[in-house]
């Protein structure tokens, strides 16, 4: 995912993936810097302002690539909290300061996590990182590795959210995921240099699809870090989010696009499209008149490792059309 510009202090702050080989942590020993983090750059000079790392020795394949959202909120003291928002793949929702890359608040953003039992309240780290183990199991009895084999995860390996963008609402203060509600089972095959092939996927294990998967729009309050509503899905959402001053507007895979009331979650409109959605919408004005447009046509990662998941979606056109709307 591209990184997000602050004009304000000259800095590129980027999203960064997964360590390799994914599922086998054994293999590379230590936190893994600076995998699954969101890192600051000088715009400038290139050099690292700062970091901040959500899972460190990632076991799970949950990369930190999802944008990073800046947002200005005012404190009670009357100051200016400048917040780095991201919505990570590990199911957690996570506020930086982007100043200095300080943690200010995490919460759970999908309905289910087993991987950990929560964050520390200080750190932002899950609860069971210890940095004195060159190896994280975490929450073990659920983690995959080397004497776990098989283990099953919630968030699934997909991430409680992708690669759609989220939505920022500033009069309302409230910041929207399109949330992945999902768990998968993970298969650990030991990963050793002789098993290396050129060109070829180096994973240590991969990912199965036994449960069901559905999605969710789940609204936080960014002034308390809180969750201010939950819009259930009856399949992910690959697709992200819009924000207007009082509607959002999103889509489902089935082909669905629809608007949403921006304070409650209410649906208020709903059009079928005919085909999958896995695109952003868009907002734009000619001539003072405002329009809403959508790419439809499923495809991409979905498809190709977790349709098991949401077998319905087999049936749905891929199809390929711009869509567009007038407000």
């Amino acid at each position: 995912m591209t990184g997000t510009y602050d004009p304000t202090t000259d800095t590129i702050i980027w999203g960064v993936g997964n360590p390799g080989p994914d599922w086998d942590n054994a293999y590379r020993p230590g936190d893994n810097l600076y995998t699954d983090s969101s890192l600051a750059l000088d715009a400038n000079t290139g050099k690292i302002k700062w970091h901040y790392q959500h899972t460190p020795n990632d076991p799970y394949d949950y990369d930190s690539v999802a944008e990073n959202v800046l947002v200005d909120v005012p404190t009670p003291n009357g100051q200016t909290q400048k917040l780095a928002l991201e919505a990570d793949r590990n199911g957690f929702a996570y506020a930086i300061d982007r100043t200095n890359g300080k943690f200010l608040w995490g919460l759970p953003f999908v309905k289910k996590v087993t991987w950990t039992k929560g964050l520390d309240p200080e750190t932002g780290k899950p609860i069971e990182y210890d940095a004195k183990n060159p190896v994280q199991r975490y929450n073990a009895s659920v983690t995959p590795h080397r004497e776990n084999k098989v283990a099953d995860i919630c968030p699934g390996n997909m991430g409680g959210k992708n690669w759609p963008p989220t939505s920022y609402n500033p009069d309302l203060k409230l910041w929207y995921i399109p949330v992945i509600e999902s768990c998968n089972r993970i298969t650990v095959e030991e990963a050793t240099k002789d098993k290396l092939k050129a060109r070829e996927f180096w994973t240590g294990g991969g990912p199965s699809q036994p449960f069901k998967i559905t999605g969710s729009v789940t609204a936080i309050d960014v002034t308390t870090g809180k969750i201010a509503g939950k819009m259930e899905t009856p399949f992910p959402n690959l697709g992200g989010m819009l924000s207007t001053p009082d509607l959002v507007f999103t889509g489902q895979p089935s082909g669905e696009v629809m608007a949403l009331d921006a304070k409650t979650l209410q649906k208020l409109w709903e059009f079928n499209t005919g085909g999958g959605v896995n695109a952003p919408p868009v907002t734009f004005s000619v001539d003072g008149k405002q329009y809403v447009a959508i790419l439809v046509g499923l495809g991409g990662a979905w498809d190709k490792w977790f349709i098991e998941s949401t077998p319905e979606l087999k049936k749905i056109q891929p199809g390929s059309m711009l869509y567009v709307f007038s407000l």
